[in-house]
């Protein structure tokens, strides 16, 4: 469990990386995050099939490789289930959480700050309460019904804080557009 200091961290670090390179389509593609990162992404599909046998063998979803001096990064990812569309989105912003934040292996709580940059970055919270009545979460941002669930779940939390808006929310509900886009565009 992370503690809400370090959630807010994690939001200003996503809104961060979103100012720094210009961001504010929504859905975004996580594409255009790894490449304004200089993280290359690798569909699975790519892959020989005996590379894709491996690759399966580190992780059914997406995985992270990277140098030994972190100068270079990959996020390799699932792409040959289509039914698993929406969880290879969720995936891949996990894994390009891992390489934003500079986690190492065997850091405490580095899988649920990763989940929860992924979940900030594809459904914040401000746009998530600001959406239209009945607009669904799941269809509006491109994520699973789980990841839609949670991250309603977080933005009432966040409304039950009350207060106004953090500098970084405020961003967020002034700078975002709402455009749609092409399946691979919103990976």
């Amino acid at each position: 469990m992370i503690t809400r200091p370090r959630q807010i961290e994690i939001e200003n670090a996503v809104v961060g990386l979103l100012k720094d390179f210009g961001i504010t389509q929504y859905p975004m593609g996580i594409n255009v995050i790894a490449e304004a990162l200089g993280i290359q992404m690798v569909p699975y599909s790519s892959l020989s099939f005996a590379e894709r046998q491996l690759a399966f063998a580190s992780s059914d979803d997406a995985f992270t490789m990277r140098t030994n001096d972190f100068t270079s990064a990959q996020v390799l990812f699932d792409d040959t289930n289509g039914a698993y569309y929406y969880r290879s989105r969720f995936s891949c912003a996990h894994e390009v959480g891992h390489i934003y934040l500079e986690h190492t292996e065997g850091l405490l709580n580095c899988e649920s700050e990763a989940n929860y940059f992924a979940g900030y970055l594809l459904a914040p919270h401000p746009l998530v309460l600001r959406r239209k009545p009945g607009q669904s979460i799941k269809d509006l941002f491109g994520i699973s019904g789980d990841c839609a669930q949670v991250a309603f779940e977080q933005a009432q939390r966040r409304e039950r804080e009350g207060g106004c808006w953090r500098p970084h929310e405020y961003w967020l509900i002034k700078n975002v557009e709402w455009k749609g886009g092409g399946a691979y565009g919103r990976i």
